[in-house]
């Protein structure tokens, strides 16, 4: 027996009738009266990659600088600070005024004013200095 003897020589699907011919008319006046939906975008989705961004950088600052303090010794933030203010003595002590200076040594010249400064007083000055004992007495 074959399996197509059971199935019937009748199609059992049926269109109606006149529906070619009134689906078009059916399809354009259920979509010519349909009034279009202008969807509105917010803020936060047009601004959300730049958003995202700034948060992530500002999380990684944040841990960063908590990680930083926490995993550092009080003593480094200590010298540091100690360094900066050597820093700012030293440039302050750079920016001397050279014409003042200039004015004082020329005082010295034209009055012929010898200070009594003895070999022995020079020698400790540049010992204390930390110059070389062998450069003093080349130079002596």
């Amino acid at each position: 027996m074959k399996k197509s003897d059971n199935i019937p020589d009748k199609n059992p699907f049926k269109v109606p009738k006149n529906y070619f011919e009134e689906v078009n008319s059916k399809i354009i006046s259920a979509t010519t009266g349909a009034e279009t939906v202008i969807r509105k975008v917010s803020i936060f989705n047009r601004f959300r990659t730049s958003i995202l961004v700034a948060a992530s950088i500002a999380g990684f600052i944040l841990i960063s600088y908590t990680a930083i303090k926490l995993l550092t010794p009080a003593g480094v933030n200590s010298r540091v600070s100690e360094t900066l203010k050597e820093i700012s003595l030293d440039s302050y002590i750079n920016d001397i005024d050279l014409s003042a200076l200039e004015e004082n040594a020329s005082s010295l010249i034209l009055s012929e004013e010898v200070p009594d400064v003895s070999k022995k007083d020079i020698i400790d000055y540049l010992l204390n200095e930390n110059v070389d004992l062998n450069d003093i007495y080349a130079q002596l």
